[in-house]
């Protein structure tokens, strides 16, 4: 009998392993929210730090057939539409749009039900679909939820929680890469605009506000981060010279040196108010807290997987990243090094209790941001064959 195969989210991972999971045999369905790639429209105008030769995978690129240049680094939007949606459109009708999954359960088991005998025991996986012609359950045998955290944006307040006065930048906030210097270019021109964060998109959010100043010179950037000193850390003969050079520039802006940026090192975000001015910022730093006024708000301080959808599973994530436990572990130890060095860390740290449920791509990191689309396809392959 052919086996169910029901993936969660129609990002690059869920196309690239229902892609495979379908050559091979398996009855496949995939469930997205939206639209496949939606999350990549977000940021179709920001160019990829590492190359087309590691953001495709074999059998996919075999699958479109589209020549490229392996050694060109592509845009969101080049990535989306020369490869993703053509990869997406081979799948036709195993593909449901606009479709969401509401949750996850056994269909004849509570989550409390035969612990450590699950296989066997609990019945299928029962998923609560809610789509265009209302919700209904759906059975599978497997599930791989590659649901991603890119919908899921972190708060943007002290420890982690969301700032005071959240409905006060409720017209005014972007948790993205804002197209600045494109379609959005209205939203930040000659504007006073708060950055918060100090990871890979906020430095890349940086550097496209202060390019706009060449167009828009009354533009003001103040950008609040937590790091005391230089945030990022360079590599010597970086492999990826894009992120290289983003790197120097956001520590020479962390150090004053870049023109129309104002650097709040030590900072984080304790309030926001509304006054006649703008927006009132109370930024709470070790010497006290201190106050500006911006009109547009930025937030790029990461992302968080959702939990929810497993609360009726049997899973074993890590308390501090929400990754999958073993996996979880398996980075830490590996920790330090640059992620591009990093490799797959095998099947058996993707197991779940909740047998045949596995969590994939950038969603199996947890709040850990240097996933690479070259370990989710050698997830995608351990995976399916360890199956």
């Amino acid at each position: 009998m052919t086996r169910r195969l029901a993936i969660i989210g129609a990002g690059p991972i869920g196309i690239e392993a229902a892609t495979l999971a379908a050559e091979k045999g398996w009855d496949v369905t995939v469930y997205e929210t939206a639209t496949p790639g939606a999350s990549i429209r977000r940021w179709e105008h920001v160019k990829f730090f590492s190359p087309w030769a590691i953001n495709r995978s074999s059998w996919g690129a075999k699958a479109v057939g589209t020549h490229v240049d392996e050694d060109a680094f592509p845009t969101g939007k080049a990535y989306l539409h020369d490869y993703l949606l053509p990869l997406a459109e081979r799948l036709a009708e195993r593909l449901q749009h606009n479709t969401r999954v509401l949750g996850i359960a056994r269909r004849d088991a509570l989550k409390g039900d035969y612990i450590g005998q699950r296989d066997g025991n609990s019945g299928p996986f029962l998923l609560h679909i809610a789509g265009p012609n209302g919700e209904r359950y759906d059975e599978a045998d497997v599930v791989f939820d590659t649901s991603g955290v890119y919908e899921s944006p972190a708060p943007l307040g002290v420890g982690g929680l969301d700032a005071l006065g959240m409905s006060a930048i409720e017209n005014a906030l972007e948790r993205y890469i804002p197209d600045a210097l494109g379609a959005q270019r209205a939203l930040y021109a000659d504007k006073r605009v708060l950055l918060i964060g100090a990871g890979h998109s906020a430095v890349t959010s940086l550097k496209i506000l202060s390019d706009l100043r060449a167009t828009a010179p009354k533009t003001q950037i103040h950008w609040a981060f937590r790091q005391d000193a230089a945030p990022y850390t360079l590599i010597e003969n970086d492999v990826l010279p894009e992120r290289h050079a983003l790197g120097e520039f956001g520590n020479r802006a962390a150090a004053g040196g870049i023109e129309g940026v104002t650097p709040y090192p030590g900072s984080t975000i304790e309030r926001f108010a509304s006054n006649d001015d703008g927006i009132e910022v109370t930024l709470s730093r070790a010497a006290g807290n201190e106050t500006i006024v911006v009109d547009r708000v930025v937030s790029n301080v990461g992302y968080r997987p959702d939990l929810a959808l497993t609360r009726e599973i049997q899973v074993h994530q890590c308390y501090a990243s929400e990754g999958p436990m073993k996996l979880a572990a398996s980075l830490l130890a590996s920790a330090g090094g640059d992620c591009m060095a990093q490799t797959s860390s095998g099947v058996d740290v993707l197991k779940s209790p909740e047998p045949n449920y596995f969590v994939l791509g950038a969603k199996s990191y947890g709040r850990n941001s240097s996933f690479l689309l070259r370990v989710g396809f050698d997830q995608i392959q351990e995976v399916l064959g360890s199956l």
